[in-house]
């Protein structure tokens, strides 16, 4: 009984050793960028308003002539207020806004998806759009969230050049811990990688609020 206890008590101090090796150098393998290539369309993601900011520096030099903005589903709270009568923009209204004021053609700018809950949902509901096809798109999001938006872009568009693209206009340094919201990003963009990598997976549709 002695040796197995000793083990297992090896195995979760390298356990812990590892876990803390991964937190602390968090800002640098979650994000895996790609660089900005000509492509069909750009894809941005629901969430940080630097994400337009960037998109529509893509638009503005050429990389591609489409932007699709996703399309995310409205808090609790936000149609709360919207019931009683407070008027808010939707968060993709904010985003359309923030690529006109920036250069983008209206004409240029379309949605994607009805009430995107996750990245699964975006990346789902990008293949609605453009099909099975081997097309190249430009998907902006945050520095944190490069590396699992690409594995569940490249898992749902098998067949489509995928590049992930980081907006520098949202910053993510390497002592993350000494910052409350770089903070909160890498510890719940952990959690939700590790549920993906476990299989789990959130859906608008299998998650009604």
């Amino acid at each position: 009984m002695r040796p197995l206890l000793q083990g297992l008590g090896v195995l979760f101090v390298v356990g812990l050793v590892v876990f803390f090796l991964l937190m602390i150098t968090a800002s640098r393998w979650m994000q895996l960028p790609d660089q900005p290539m000509k492509a069909e369309a750009i894809v941005v993601l629901a969430g940080d308003y630097s994400r337009p900011l960037y998109a529509a520096d893509l638009y503005q030099q050429g990389y591609a002539p489409m932007v699709y903005v996703s399309r995310s589903r409205p808090t609790p709270q936000y149609n709360t207020l919207r019931e009683m009568g407070i008027s808010l923009k939707m968060p993709w209204e904010i985003y359309q806004q923030i690529l006109l004021v920036r250069g983008v053609s209206a004409d240029a700018i379309q949605f994607l998806g009805q009430e995107n809950l996750s990245t699964v949902d975006e990346a789902e509901s990008s293949r609605q759009r453009f099909g099975q096809s081997a097309v190249r798109l430009l998907v902006v999001t945050s520095p944190f969230h490069t590396r699992r938006a690409k594995m569940v872009f490249q898992q749902a568009l098998p067949n489509a050049d995928i590049r992930v693209l980081s907006t520098p206009y949202e910053k993510f340094p390497d002592h993350w811990w000494t910052d409350y919201r770089a903070a909160r990003n890498v510890v719940l963009e952990s959690i939700k990688l590790i549920y993906y990598l476990l299989g789990g997976v959130f859906r608008a549709s299998e998650k009604p609020l």
